[in-house]
């Protein structure tokens, strides 16, 4: 049996709450950077990054809240990649 260590809640949503704001201020800079216009152009990079770290806070939190879940979405696998931050 495996024991997690207990942290405090506020410290757990503080840290999980930074990559929200990361992403509020990649799509802010982004709409920035289309300068009013109506529509906004963002790099296919860009948004598998947002995905990817909208995964990684869900799993987080999922994961802090005991539920299991299944990857519903069929796409083809990307390769590992070591985070260095």
């Amino acid at each position: 049996m495996e024991i997690k260590p207990e942290i405090s809640i506020a410290k757990f949503i503080s840290r999980h709450l930074s990559q929200v704001k990361l992403l509020s201020r990649v799509l802010e800079h982004e709409l920035d950077l289309a300068k009013g216009a109506r529509e906004v152009t963002v790099d296919r990079s860009t948004i598998e990054n947002i995905l990817d770290t909208l995964e990684i806070f869900v799993e987080d939190c999922e994961g802090a809240a005991g539920v299991q879940r299944e990857r519903s979405k069929s796409v083809e696998s990307k390769p590992a990649v070591a985070r260095l931050n």
